[in-house]
């Protein structure tokens, strides 16, 4: 081939049918475009991400932040609710005094009330006669004016009667301190207040009144009001019943100390709302994300106030004013996307032009290649020194392989064929041996064939063939593959059927059983001999729906076994039972025959003894001229070979002696005779030939004998029969007794020749129908 010699390509065949490609998108415009939309996207989800994971982090820390201002301002007004509790525990333990006078006992009340600010008023009450006998009504009371000045009223008269009101009567009965619900006190101080209420007693332990603490709610809704949640949130107090006892300014317009948050929450703008209401009333203390009923979006943390009061604080923060702080984020962000989009657009564009153009001669080349105007010596020429450069110099050696490989295809071609000639020989391998286990006949080697085939071909640790003994007490392992196979067959492992192991729950069950870990389950037992089992399958052996054994199958790893193994490992076990089954019939069928032939040789044998004791001679030679009798006695040794159906040559070392050829007659494997020959030549030995054509000749002879004693015992059959039926026709044709006698008499003379035939009459008692006898 010179220089400029065209390299011929399976396409030239094809070029013609190819049709011109349509046009595209220019790889220029197309490669940074891909980039671009890309660069957008990636910038667009690390944006939207951004402010996601912007918000999250907000509303993480607007949490912590709000759940802490909760419990901040809970303790600050359970502080002011403790100093007044504080101040009734103190008047009831001054009022448990033997002996107070009034003077004392108003003067403490004035100097309590001075020093502490937050209380409205206190009183002490008294049961009757408790304070001084005959007095029935004893309430002083003082109450803070708005100038802070103290004012002294006596609440102990029966128009107030405070033996009913709430303050009193819940202390006593309940004989504790306690606080109530917020109420208005008419003709006091003209104001909502709470009052703690405290018992107290005397030296017997008998309630003796209750001293008092009011404070003035006020103070609670000021606190209330004055938290301050964002710039659109909101504080709001409820009690257990939904009552909103204070709301800050941007809560929306509520009556406090009436309004129920409950029916609030019904409104259709809200979601979620109920739900923060019920927890709040239910004394629980969280944060979640509700609608509020003016129809906004609140991040509300919420605990109870405690002290038995059953209110319950609650901080709303508005969810748009989280939002717009991520505003300037996101349009920060987006800004900054665009700029980076179009800087790195225009540098895209001009670096793909470098790209491009290497992968314009690529193209020329590959078309150049496939439409067959390859020539030897074209080579494509890039130098970018990068990975362009790298798949020039790819094509070029591509080029040059190409060229090669078309010389070695039929090599190849060959070499693949030989590849699949072998698997499928290897295949039909594996066909021929699971045939040839159909065919085993000995249940022996039926079982220790299966078991290595099972373990070698699917790759188990261990394969143990168990069968049901006759009374249906063992399953005895009658054949293992293992390391420990010998020595467990040679201690006749077996389990018990029903209880032991999985081997004895499948005897029973005749359900196979799966033990994916053998430490986990309860139904496998442990062997010493096979330590390293991991995992356990059993499947019974059944024949005609009767379990006749089980195949145990065990393995090192666990959860070697699937469900789905049942199904196929069961057909593996149920042809191995019908083989097992076949082969005890097999066994069965060769007993019988067995038992058979014997019982045919021993009566051949009988048959022929007494038949050759009726004949004068049993033996006859013949030496070329005439046929003799001659004697029959063989040796011991020649005679045990004979019976065994051989033939036997006997040659003697004396010059004088004959080459001796003795082949049996034999009959129903029964040696009845023996056809013997000689050579004059005691150097010429008896060839297989001659051998062959001699027992083919006994064989005849056997054949021909046993007929001729067939038709002999046929016809002495007959003639006994024809003898018989006969003297039978002679006598029934005689008319008297003595005549009868007579001809009885001749007839089997005629039988048996030579004998004397006696006929008489003896004397026969039969018994008679009246129970005695009569003679005959």
């Amino acid at each position: 081939m010179n220089n400029m010699e065209r390299i011929p390509f399976p396409s030239d065949q094809v070029t013609a049918n190819v049709s011109p490609p349509t046009r595209r998108i220019n790889l220029g415009i197309k490669l940074p475009g891909a980039v671009i939309i890309l660069m957008l996207a990636a910038l667009a989800i690390y944006t939207y991400l951004s402010i996601r994971f912007s918000q999250q982090a907000l509303v993480d820390t607007l949490r912590e932040e709000l759940t802490s201002e909760s419990l901040t301002q809970v303790e600050l007004i359970q502080s002011k609710l403790l100093v007044a509790r504080a101040v009734a525990l103190e008047l009831a333990a001054f009022a448990e005094s033997e002996s107070i006078e009034e003077a004392q006992l108003i003067r403490m009340l004035r100097s309590t009330l001075a020093r502490n600010e937050d209380v409205f008023g206190s009183t002490i009450a008294y049961e009757p006669d408790q304070f001084m006998p005959g007095v029935t009504f004893y309430a002083p009371y003082f109450n803070r004016q708005p100038d802070d000045t103290l004012v002294f009223s006596d609440l102990g008269t029966p128009e107030n009667n405070y033996f009913n009101r709430g303050w009193y009567t819940i202390p006593k009965k309940n004989l504790t301190t306690v606080i109530s619900p917020p109420y208005f006190n008419y003709g006091g101080g003209e104001i909502w207040m709470v009052t703690w209420s405290a018992p107290f007693f005397n030296k017997n332990g008998s309630f003796r009144g209750v001293a008092t603490a009011d404070i003035a709610f006020a103070q609670t809704q000021e606190t209330v009001n004055s938290i301050e949640v964002g710039r659109q949130g909101y504080a709001f107090l409820i009690d257990s019943n939904g009552i909103i006892l204070g709301i800050g300014s941007n809560g929306g317009e509520y009556k406090t100390m009436s309004d129920s948050m409950i029916i609030a929450a019904f409104s259709e703008k809200t979601r979620g709302w109920i739900e923060l209401v019920t927890q709040m009333r239910s004394g629980k203390s969280g944060f979640l994300e509700a609608t509020d009923p003016r129809g906004e979006r609140m991040l509300v943390a919420f605990a109870p106030i405690g002290l038995e009061t059953g209110w319950s604080l609650a901080l709303a923060y508005s969810r748009g004013e989280l939002v717009s702080s991520t505003t300037q984020l996101r349009n920060t962000l987006i800004g900054y996307t665009f700029a980076v989009v179009l800087f790195f657009g225009i540098l895209l564009f001009l670096f793909t032009r470098s790209i491009t153009e290497p992968l314009q001669k690529l193209r020329n080349f590959a078309n150049r290649v496939a439409g067959g105007e390859y020539e030897a010596e074209d080579r494509i020429k890039i130098q970018t020194r990068d990975e362009l450069e790298d798949l020039g110099n790819a094509f070029n050696q591509m080029s040059a392989n190409l060229r090669q490989a078309f010389g070695t295809l039929e090599e190849s071609v060959e070499t693949r064929t030989k590849d699949l000639s072998r698997l499928a020989n290897e295949l039909r391998t594996i066909a021929e041996v699971t045939r040839e286990l159909s065919v085993i006949r000995d249940q022996g080697t039926l079982l220790n064939v299966s078991a290595n085939l099972i373990r070698e071909r699917l790759g188990y640790y261990h394969v143990g063939i168990f069968l049901v003994d006759d009374r249906g007490e063992y399953a005895i392992l009658r054949a293992a593959s293992s390391v420990a196979a010998e020595q467990m067959l040679a201690r006749n492992h077996k389990l018990k059927v029903g209880e032991a192991g999985l081997v004895g729950t499948v005897t029973r069950t005749g359900r196979a059983y799966i033990a994916q870990d053998v430490d986990l389950d309860s139904t496998h037992m442990d062997n010493p001999y096979l330590p390293d089992t991991r995992s356990e399958i059993a499947l019974p052996l059944r024949s005609y729906n009767v379990t006749i054994g089980a195949l145990d199958i065990q393995s090192t790893s666990r959860k070697a076994f699937a469900e789905s193994d049942i199904q196929t490992l069961q057909i593996l076990a149920d042809q191995l039972a019908a083989a097992i089954e076949n082969s005890l019939l097999v066994q069965r069928l060769e007993n019988a025959l067995s038992e058979l032939s014997k019982s045919t040789r021993n009566q051949t044998r009988e048959v022929w003894q007494s038949f050759l004791d009726g004949m004068g001679a049993s033996g006859y030679e013949y030496d070329g001229l005439q046929i003799r009798p001659m004697p029959t006695d063989l040796p011991p040794d020649v005679s045990d070979l004979l019976h065994k159906g051989s033939p036997v040559v006997l040659n003697s070392a004396d010059e004088d002696s004959k080459n001796i050829l003795l082949v049996p007659i034999m009959i129903f494997g029964q040696a009845i005779g023996v056809i013997g020959l000689e050579q004059d030549d005691a150097s010429k030995a008896w060839g297989p030939e001659q051998i062959a054509i001699v027992q083919a000749a006994a064989n005849r002879a056997a054949l021909t004998l046993e007929n001729a004693r067939l038709l002999e015992v046929s016809n002495r059959r007959a003639a006994k029969e024809r003898a018989i039926l006969d003297a039978t026709s002679r006598i029934g044709a005689a008319y008297s007794t003595e005549n009868i006698l007579h001809t009885a008499a001749e007839e089997i003379e005629k039988v048996l020749s030579g004998s004397e035939i006696v006929i008489q009459f003896s004397d026969v008692q039969v018994p008679d129908a009246e129970g005695g006898e009569r003679h005959e």
